[in-house]
């Protein structure tokens, strides 16, 4: 894949997220995708992951601030914001609106 194709694939990732639509994620996370941190596993689990957290944050919103390729890899700084309505990871809403920056 070129640089180009493998940027417009990170890109349409986060455009479907923003419209907390999943179903972009069966045809680009691989089935042996794993996430140390959640200890998400494949399509599925990422599914899973991001639907609990569209509960929880249900305006969140991401905005890429920068996007860079390079070999198969794409690097992206973006900008994420929503606010706490639902309950994460064990937590009760707090009506707070978090922002974060976060490079990937």
């Amino acid at each position: 894949m070129t640089l180009e194709e493998n940027k417009a694939i990170i890109l349409s990732l986060y455009e479907a997220d923003n419209k907390k639509d999943l179903s972009i994620l069966d045809e680009v996370i691989s089935p042996d995708f794993y996430d140390p941190a959640f200890k998400l596993r494949g399509a599925a689990g990422y599914k899973q992951f991001e639907t609990a957290f569209f509960k929880g944050f249900p305006d969140w919103i991401e905005t890429i601030e920068d996007i860079i390729a390079e070999d198969d890899k794409v690097w992206v700084r973006f900008t994420g914001t929503g606010t706490h309505k639902g309950e994460w990871l064990g937590l009760a809403p707090t009506g707070k609106n978090k922002d974060i920056r976060n490079p990937q």
